[in-house]
């Protein structure tokens, strides 16, 4: 009976500090903390119940100073009391004790943990990516089970969206602000994808080494697509039969010397997949932290970079989008 009493006596003083937004069945102490609620009171009690325990050991005292639970769990009590005393002169009327347990502490160090991969002891350095990665992805492994605390149900205070975001100076830049519209209405990013084409267009034929990367991209592409569709028309209007001078990366990268396994793409491709990539890693700039950021950039793409070469393409996968 004795043992029952304090079971009891520790359940409520856990559910005084784990008080949400309703009582739980039963759990009249799991409400916010008011005026009007049995928490001050209960405090009041359970701290003079916690300064008596005396652990003992064969029947006698085992230790000579409380441990460190017995007095922390004093120090907490007194400090939520003088917490309530604050907020009340601020005007607050009500307050989630939820709020002040170690829950969404335990929850964020769980998500960097996540983050954090096989390292369990990350360096400093490690630690704040893995923050900053967490925070920025809303905290996403919050509701993975297995985890020692149950969901908090908090909201961060900030969510690195700055982090994203051009700096004012740049904003200002048309070449980087693709919120704004020229006089005329036409979006900037159609000045920006007008641009890269200009500048790509005589940099494919000329063998830019600037471009030989986005030629072994386009390569790719142009096997992946031409895998799902057998048509002589799609092909050679992705593909190229002459050894363009700027492919000279991909032909390095051929098995033999002889016989070619290899993808290379048309001028048309590599200016268009170049084009594409330029524009996205503008975009982003400002887009990065919006929800359906892959539908801010596909739209983009598909509104300003002119792919008339390609459009051949399109009697195969209009159906399908």
């Amino acid at each position: 009976m004795v043992t029952a009493v304090f079971v009891e006596e520790v359940d409520n003083l856990f559910d005084s500090c784990n008080g949400g937004t309703s009582v739980g069945q039963g759990k009249t102490l799991r409400c916010p903390l008011s005026d009007n609620s049995p928490h001050i009171e209960l405090w009041k009690k359970a701290s003079m119940g916690i300064k008596s325990w005396i652990f003992l050991k064969d029947g006698k005292p085992a230790l000579l100073h409380p441990p460190p639970p017995q007095n922390g769990g004093l120090i907490d009590i007194t400090a939520a009391q003088l917490v309530w005393r604050a907020l009340k002169e601020a005007g607050f009327q009500y307050l989630h004790t939820r709020n002040l347990n170690q829950d969404p502490l335990e929850n964020t160090f769980g998500a960097i943990h996540l983050n954090c991969g096989s390292n369990s002891n990350p360096t400093v350095g490690q630690f704040v990516d893995a923050l900053k990665t967490s925070i920025i992805n809303g905290l996403a492994f919050r509701g993975l089970g297995e985890t020692n605390c149950e969901d908090d149900g908090v909201t961060l205070l900030d969510n690195l969206q700055s982090l994203f975001r051009a700096p004012e100076a740049a904003s200002r830049n048309p070449s980087t602000s693709h919120d704004k519209e020229t006089p005329a209405g036409v979006p900037e990013s159609f000045h920006v994808a007008q641009q890269v084409q200009m500048d790509m267009s005589p940099a494919v034929p000329a063998g830019d080494m600037e471009v030989f990367s986005v030629v072994y991209v386009s390569g790719s592409i142009a096997r992946q697509v031409l895998r799902s569709i057998s048509c002589e028309a799609c092909k050679t209007c992705l593909t190229s039969e002459v050894l363009l001078s700027a492919s000279v990366f991909i032909y390095f990268k051929e098995c033999s010397d002889t016989e070619q396994s290899l993808t290379y793409p048309s001028e048309k491709l590599v200016e268009t997949v170049g084009t594409a990539v330029t524009l996205m890693v503008s975009i982003m700039m400002e887009t990065a932290h919006l929800n359906s950021v892959e539908h801010h950039i596909t739209a983009a793409i598909k509104s300003t970079i002119d792919s008339s070469g390609l459009c051949v393409l399109a009697v195969h996968f209009t159906t399908n989008e």
